[in-house]
């Protein structure tokens, strides 16, 4: 029998208003309680996560950030994460400079930065986002740039510039009124499929049989793996198939929607995302109700 996981964007998707409602969250319990796995898949950053998360106690089995560029755990520690190259913040940041209506954070493992904004963010983005110059990017890692526009004509300019200028070392996707900056190889869909991939992988010491012969294993992180079962004779062990649905609002999911077995968009997402989905839903509560034969709302 397959295990059954549920890849979910944040904004737009469960959290508005910097909020989960209650139904949404007593539906993810009632989901993990059952035994399924619950992944969060978004753009945000670990500290955003944590920002929206730890005050309502969310609790998760791995939440896939930046846009795919890292991966984390039920307890927010990083198992993978890759880097955008380096000088691609300071280049975005020479295209942009004098335009207005636009604004330009990074986000890393450690602290996420406003670097530019000539929109006048407000106190909510100021909560995450420390004010800071180019200056302090000298020799800090970043993962991820997300901008966010007023002007969809300098939007698409930008996203134009990045593609022909970043080609093969970072990508951006759209998110409503942002582009997320982020590397190449990182999406959303390619995250849910590096995830699944790892749930296959046997633990330490339960391979062919084998356990305590030298056997060793290493997480996405690259580090040892605990609880193998060195002495034991477990036997062959043979993976678990993992079926996925996907639910997302916006077209920084699609890939998303891609990798999943089966996709869902929200009734207020764009077309282009529906046309990728096989379905809509009111709620990821509803789509939780649907697949645990509850009524939906």
């Amino acid at each position: 029998m397959s295990r059954r996981l549920i890849s979910t964007d944040l904004d737009g998707t469960i959290v508005f208003n910097g909020t989960i409602s209650l139904r949404d969250r007593e539906a993810m319990a009632r989901w993990r309680a059952a035994g399924n796995l619950l992944v969060i898949n978004t753009g945000r950053s670990v500290s955003a996560l944590e920002h929206v998360v730890v005050p309502m106690g969310l609790e998760f089995d791995n939440a896939i950030l930046y846009t795919g560029a890292a991966i984390v755990d039920e307890d927010i520690r990083v198992q993978c994460s890759t880097a955008l190259p380096a000088g691609v913040v300071k280049d975005i940041l020479d295209f942009v400079e004098g335009a207005p209506g636009v604004t330009v954070f990074t986000t890393g493992l450690d602290e996420d930065l406003l670097i530019y904004d000539t929109i006048g963010s407000g106190s909510e983005l100021l909560t995450l986002f420390r004010p800071a110059t180019r200056r302090e990017l000298d020799g800090r890692e970043v993962i991820g740039v997300p901008m966010r526009f007023t002007d969809p004509e300098m939007a698409a300019r930008t996203e134009t510039y990045l593609h022909r200028r970043w080609e093969g070392q970072a990508v951006g996707f759209r998110n409503q009124d942002f582009i997320d900056v982020v590397p190449a190889s990182a999406s959303k869909g390619e995250g849910l499929r590096r995830l699944v991939a790892s749930l296959a992988e046997p633990p330490a010491g339960e391979t062919d049989g084998a356990a305590g012969e030298g056997a060793s294993g290493t997480g996405m992180a690259g580090e040892a793996t605990v609880g193998s079962s060195a002495g034991l004779d477990v036997g062959p062990w043979t993976a678990e198939p993992v079926e996925t649905w996907s639910i997302g609002d916006s077209w920084n999911d699609i890939s998303m929607h891609t990798a999943a077995d089966h996709s869902y968009a929200l009734p207020w997402s764009p077309p282009e995302v529906v046309a990728q989905c096989d379905g809509t839903v009111s709620s990821l509560a509803d789509l939780i109700d649907s697949l645990m034969g509850r009524p939906a709302f």
